[in-house]
């Protein structure tokens, strides 16, 4: 009826994206009514739908382009379950939707928009399991999910193009899906904060387009894959707070473009802790805390000129501070406590003149805090290390440490 007699566009019936305008607004009733975005064309508003908020549209030639000839496929053959329709000129390929108060059951109907190449549903109210028709979303690249209360995505290998994946802060329960292992196209995938649990790497381990992986904040079990080595274009890795145990593999090291690595609360994982992090030349951010890693602090670190984030807290680490720490010069944060470091602090680490936050409390750690390290307390008229909290054995003047524990 709204199509008939309230759009304001009257279109007839020979439009080529009536179908589509008609799609769209059938999702809008099932599912709204949604946050208004001032300022914004709202769904419904008596313009082209590829001008309303959180919908873009590309022109059919440069989308067939893309998608490799699949739109000629549709058209002559139509989709596995038998629907065809036609294709508009300017087709909506991405939908954008996040933080609109969507809420409900995932429509079914975002299946008849069957050219989505991207899908944005993040931090909404949507609940259950991915409608069986939305697996007809064959050409889909991006499916963004996270912060809803969904608890089923079984058939999840049926996005056989799928690249960027982000299920993490929903109410996911179990083993994940075996269809995962279809997915070897992803670049992306986010899994954390759910109840995710067992082996997950005989599913990821063969992922070779992997860049970002974050799985952390489940419950997921076993050793971490040699197979690590094989995804070269890793650059970002965050698994901390699983049952995962053993040792990080030394195959972890090839991944040369790797930036940020996270492993902490990982009560099971020990042993040194690598010295191949410091060939790792990119690499910014290093999160091991509150793991089981022994041995000393590898001398090799101070080769990473980018490290800005080093946080081994509470492990069973000791001997000394390297001193060749100093030569890492883009540091920031330094969080060493909660171990057996002995001996002194050393001098070098005032050569640190980015530091912001050092903490070497609950160490062995003695004798009196070097005054290279106390003048980054001040430099000029702007105060740059914030917080320098030390054992209460190192001797320390009041103007330089924030306190000793």
């Amino acid at each position: 009826k709204w199509l008939v007699y309230e759009d304001g566009m009257e279109l007839g019936a020979a439009k080529d994206h009536l179908h589509q305008r008609f799609t769209l607004m059938v999702i809008y009733f099932i599912s709204g009514p949604w946050t208004p975005v001032e300022g914004r064309l709202e769904w419904g508003s008596p313009v082209h739908e590829c001008e309303w908020e959180g919908i873009f549209c590309k022109d059919v030639e440069e989308l067939e382009d893309e998608l490799e000839g699949r739109i000629e496929e549709l058209l002559e053959v139509g989709r596995e379950d038998g629907i065809k329709i036609d294709v508009p000129q300017r087709v909506a390929n991405r939908l954008e939707l996040r933080q609109r108060l969507v809420s409900g059951e995932v429509p079914a109907e975002f299946s008849l928009l069957y050219y989505l190449q991207h899908l944005d549903l993040e931090n909404n109210k949507l609940i259950g399991a991915l409608p069986t028709p939305l697996y007809k979303l064959f050409n889909l690249q991006t499916l963004f999910l996270e912060q809803n209360d969904l608890t089923n995505v079984d058939a999840i290998g049926e996005y056989r193009h799928l690249e960027n994946l982000a299920l993490s802060k929903n109410n996911f329960q179990g083993p994940v899906p075996e269809s995962f292992k279809k997915l070897t196209k992803l670049k992306t995938l986010y899994l954390h904060t759910n109840g995710f649990t067992g082996p997950v790497f005989d599913i990821l381990k063969d992922f070779t387009s992997m860049e970002l992986l974050d799985i952390a904040y489940n419950k997921f079990e076993g050793t971490l894959p040699s197979e690590f080595g094989n995804m070269k274009n890793l650059t970002k890795v965050f698994m901390g707070h699983n049952n995962f145990n053993g040792v990080i593999p030394e195959e972890l090291g090839l991944c040369k473009n790797l930036k940020q690595f996270q492993v902490d609360g990982s009560h099971d994982i020990g042993g040194p802790i690598p010295s191949f992090f410091g060939q790792l030349p990119e690499l910014t951010f290093l999160k091991l805390d509150t793991c089981a890693f022994t041995g000393t602090l590898p001398m090799s670190l101070g080769n990473l000129e980018k490290l800005a984030f080093l946080d081994v807290n509470s492990n069973e680490l000791g001997g000394n501070i390297p001193t060749q720490l100093g030569k890492a010069v883009s540091l920031k944060t330094l969080a060493l406590a909660n171990n057996d470091f002995e001996g002194v602090i050393p001098s070098e680490l005032g050569r640190l003149t980015k530091l912001e936050k050092v903490y070497l409390q609950n160490t062995d750690l003695s004798g009196i805090m070097p005054q290279e390290v106390c003048d980054l307390r001040n430099q000029g008229n702007q105060t740059v290390l914030e917080v320098l909290i030390v054992p209460c054995d190192v001797v320390c003047e009041e103007t330089c440490c924030t306190s000793c524990s």
